[in-house]
């Protein structure tokens, strides 16, 4: 068998293999209530999430120090290098970035969190202080 004979061969599997196909994705047909399970957002899960953010941020933060520490200790010794000014200016693009970063974690993810949390647990509280009054006529 020729090269063009196997490759033609190899070609065609391969393709045959790959053909493109439209998967959609479905809930099973099957389900306990007939709705599945359902996500129940109060102010306490959220202010859960709001910490588990938080912890998160931290654990990047101290990965992020523990790296920028080992990193700095490059610099020195590239002093006379023409790539001491490169790494100067990584070492600067990265801190911004690493600030960066944080920022959208601490406001972005926990304090819009924390927020929906106060606003849910307000809300909670009118419709707990109206079904308390429905209940008593």
């Amino acid at each position: 068998m020729s090269f063009d004979e196997m490759w033609g061969q190899a070609r065609s599997t391969a393709v045959a293999r790959q053909q493109s196909r439209m998967q959609l994705n479905q809930l099973p047909a099957e389900r306990d209530d007939g709705r599945g399970k359902q996500l129940v957002a109060d102010s306490h899960f959220l202010r859960k999430r709001a910490t588990n953010a938080d912890t998160v941020r931290e654990a990047f933060m101290k990965a992020d120090n523990d790296a920028a520490r080992e990193t700095h200790q490059v610099g020195p010794s590239l002093k006379g290098f023409k790539t001491a000014s490169a790494f100067s200016t990584f070492m600067t693009r990265w801190k911004g970035q690493m600030q960066y970063v944080e920022s959208l974690l601490k406001n972005d993810i926990s304090g819009t969190l924390r927020t929906s949390a106060t606003e849910y647990a307000a809300r909670e509280r009118q419709e707990k202080t109206r079904h308390s009054r429905e209940e008593l006529k």
